[in-house]
This record gives C-alpha cells, structure tokens and sequence, in this order.
C-alpha cells in the first residue's frame, strides 16, 4: 500500500465518510424505465395476435 494514502478506519471521521459515501453510491436510482419496454411487449404481442388471427381467417 502506498505511504501517501491512510487507512479510512484508522480515523473515525475518514470511516464514517468513506462510508456514507458507499452508501450514497449505491442508493442513486439507476434511471431505468420500463414504460417503453413494456409498452413494446403489448404491441408485439398485439401484433402476433393480429397475425394469427388473419392466418386463421384467410
């Protein structure tokens, strides 16, 4: 380990800062949105419908 860095639990202020920030990079919300995701399913399935029913009429 180099000499110029210290140790984040050999200082209780350090450690609790290195920690809050783990905490606060794994509570941003990751942005996915699955509105289009699953408004693309509803028409793909709308459309295989579709077509099995024109299948089945011709």
């Amino acid at each position: 380990m180099p000499e110029n860095e210290e140790d984040p639990g050999a200082n209780t202020q350090m450690f609790q800062a290195f920690v809050a920030k783990g905490d606060a990079e794994t509570a941003q919300p990751t942005g996915t949105n699955r509105t289009p995701l699953l408004i693309g399913g509803i028409v793909v399935g709308v459309l295989v419908i579709a077509l099995i029913v024109w299948l089945l009429v011709r």
